[in-house]
């Protein structure tokens, strides 16, 4: 559904690069209810975690490789915490689990990525689970053999707290859009941070070079299959989203700050 916006008496609009500040005093669709949106695209708190420029060599003789198919678990949520894994080709989903048993998705590991470092000091237990979302090569690690080299390997260590970093940008990311964001914008949001980390820019588009699925994108953004499929038809029946050779192509993207993040509500 789109919610128009008078530019003027009902809202002011002030833009900036990717940061769109939009007060609105009045709107029919929020019964009236005062709202204030700061949209800010973070492109380090992007979910999709590939292809990241990290390099575990000095680790990767401490542990053994591992082949895994689709839909593995690697370790369970609460499990013990014995290894570290280095993530060397596919992709892997991090995902919490509520005690009535719903899932919620919070990145996508890939290539280079570290799975089971925030137990690598003082936490016994994994806090959430891990699963393969295709196939995958991971180099697993004991992890008091992993907290050595931390300590003897400065680079290693300052590569390691780069990746936690990563991650909590993640977690910012999504407490935030939790909290002040509808799905609809959540699944925009997403979007283009994909297309701003990911993206390559081509005759005025932006495509995105990783492929996902629709259930993929509903797991990270916290909503429903057939919301995000609903949600990308009408982006591309307002031809703000296209697609080319299987891939997802941002259209008009200097308007998707003002027209779409702020007025698409579901």
């Amino acid at each position: 559904m789109i919610c128009s916006f008078k530019i003027g008496k009902y809202a002011r609009s002030f833009a900036n690069g990717n940061t769109l500040i939009t007060l609105f005093p009045h709107c029919s669709f929020w019964y009236g209810v005062i709202q204030t949106m700061i949209l800010t695209i973070d492109t380090k708190s992007s979910p999709w975690m590939e292809n990241l420029p990290y390099d575990w060599q000095d680790v990767a003789p401490l542990g053994q490789t591992i082949l895994l198919k689709k839909h593995e678990i690697i370790f369970h949520q609460d499990e013990p915490a014995g290894h570290i894994y280095v993530v060397m080709s596919g992709r892997i989903r991090m995902f919490f689990t509520s005690p009535s048993g719903d899932e919620k998705t919070i990145a996508i590991v890939g290539k280079n990525g570290l799975l089971g470092e925030s137990c690598l000091f003082d936490h016994p237990t994994y806090n959430h689970a891990v699963i393969t979302a295709s196939k995958a090569a991971l180099i697993k690690i004991p992890k008091e053999r992993f907290r050595e080299a931390w300590n003897q390997n400065t680079l290693l260590a300052h590569q390691a707290l780069r990746f936690i970093d990563l991650k909590n940008h993640v977690l910012i990311s999504h407490s935030m859009q939790l909290s002040f964001y509808s799905a609809t914008q959540r699944i925009c949001y997403t979007l283009l941070q994909l297309g701003s980390t990911y993206g390559k820019v081509s005759d005025g588009k932006r495509v995105i070079t990783v492929k996902f699925t629709h259930q993929e994108l509903a797991n990270v953004v916290g909503t429903s299959r057939v919301t995000v499929a609903n949600t990308m038809k009408e982006l591309e029946r307002q031809q703000f989203l296209s697609k080319e050779n299987g891939m997802y192509v941002i259209e008009k993207e200097s308007e998707w700050y003002s027209s779409v993040l702020v007025n698409m509500l579901l």
